[in-house]
């Protein structure tokens, strides 16, 4: 087998093995575009318009290309484009690990914070893609492709040997040669012209429909819960608390069992109004989804009373009569909604709100209001939790003494008007979240 025969085939199997690669990064994203865009947003490298782009149209972006080069249309350009994301992925996670971020590059879904990066596996794995795209821009033709099909009738079969030896013979075989040169690339023109035309079209109108998909539609209204101040604890103060969190969070956990009796001595004492905004960033299919269960059962436990949910939400973070940790391990099953439920028990529910409260953690009545929460965190900029806002002002380390430090200088200062973490206000009893979390009737 000669070496242009051995290329294409080679270049066969890199051309279905990178198309596979961008119809796999693209499928996960594409299901869940409000999990990718807080993703995107983790990086804290784009204004919000674009942020929203992306999310909304890379994962079109990307169909679109991984389904050209497994049916081998306008390979050079698709390879092209792929090489042009990979760049652009490399300059995005090689600033993130510049930055200290701890994130999950979010390539196949998913994405966010993480306990733990690879920035090295992800760098290497682009760059081997890299490599790849650049190979099938150099050589682009390969076999089983439509490319291969559409150029069956290229060849020009020579002329006798008698002929070719005249001067007229000759001409006539370079004239058939380059008329046949001039339809395949007028061919080619007109192909990847079409299908650059569709594939922006298609990507405008995936930008559209998963906008739509990403918006929160259902009931935001809790009896004491809100989009924009989650749970409100205390009487207002100097010192305004925000507390971003995850139930399904180690380092929440350890902040909360480390904070907890700090803040609600200072709430009483007036010191310090705390308002929680319980998130779900973790879930997985591994623990069922527990981020998102388990702030629904905090939020149904705020319908009944402030003090309950409090009380119920630092169980979650606390741990049994047993002493042995409430919160499940994060690479494992979550608790049930039917334990969840029994805690509430444990901690006093009364009994004409028992019925109320299973039907409410059963029900996940509150789901889409942790999804708002969790999208008004991501557009404030919370990528990671614990995350802890004092008066407005992000605490660059959050333990215990930064926090007691910032709620005394608030105090120091005197009383001052407490800041909303965002221009949303508390979202009527049914409406239509956007994705900033602003219900809209």
């Amino acid at each position: 087998m000669n070496w242009n025969a051995a290329r294409s085939w080679l270049g066969t199997v890199v051309r279905l093995a990178l198309g596979a690669i961008w119809i796999w990064a693209a499928v996960p994203k594409l299901h869940s575009p409000r999990t990718f865009i807080e993703a995107v947003r983790a990086y804290d490298a784009t204004p919000e318009w674009l942020s929203e782009a992306i999310a909304y149209g890379l994962p079109v972006l990307e169909f679109c290309i991984g389904v050209a080069l497994i049916v081998g249309i306008s390979v050079r350009i698709a390879a092209a484009a792929s090489g042009v994301l990979l760049v652009v992925f490399l300059i995005g996670i090689i600033q993130a690990a510049a930055r200290g971020l701890q994130l999950s590059c979010g390539c196949f879904g998913g994405g966010g914070e993480t306990l733990s990066t690879q920035y090295t596996l992800d760098i290497l794995r682009d760059i081997g893609l890299l490599i790849l795209a650049v190979y099938l821009v150099l050589w682009s033709f390969t076999q089983l492709s439509l490319e291969q099909y559409l150029a069956r009738h290229d060849d020009v079969e020579p002329l006798s040997a008698k002929k070719m030896r005249t001067p007229e013979g000759r001409r006539k075989y370079n004239a058939m040669l380059e008329t046949k040169r001039k339809a395949a690339r007028d061919r080619a023109l007109y192909v990847n012209s079409s299908i650059a035309i569709v594939v922006l079209l298609v990507s405008f109108i995936g930008i559209g429909v998963q906008a739509n998909r990403a918006k929160i539609a259902g009931d935001l209204s809790a009896t004491h819960a809100s989009v924009s101040h989650g749970v409100v604890y205390g009487k207002k103060s100097a010192a305004t608390v925000d507390v971003y969190e995850d139930f399904q969070c180690p380092h929440c956990r350890d902040f909360e069992q480390s904070a907890a009796s700090t803040l609600d001595s200072d709430v009483k004492a007036n010191l310090a109004q705390v308002r929680f905004h319980p998130m779900a960033f973790l879930d997985s299919s591994a623990n069922d989804d527990y981020s998102t269960r388990a702030a629904n059962a905090a939020l149904c436990a705020s319908d009944i009373s402030v003090d309950f949910f409090v009380k119920y939400h630092n169980y979650l973070f606390g741990k049994d009569s047993s002493g042995k940790e409430i919160q499940p391990d994060e690479s494992g099953p979550g608790r049930t909604n039917t334990q969840l439920i029994n805690y509430a028990k444990t901690l006093g529910l009364p009994s004409k709100q028992k019925t109320t409260f299973s039907t409410c953690v059963q029900s996940e009545q509150h789901k889409t209001l942790v999804q708002a929460l969790t999208e008004e965190a991501s557009k404030r900029g919370v990528s990671s939790t614990p995350t802890v806002f004092v008066n407005g002002k992000k605490l660059g380390s959050v333990d215990l003494s930064t926090l007691k430090a910032a709620i005394a200088a608030a105090d120091a200062k005197g009383p001052a008007p407490s800041p909303s973490p965002t221009a949303s206000s508390t979202a009527p009893s049914s409406a239509t979240a956007s994705p900033s979390g602003t219900a809209t009737p």
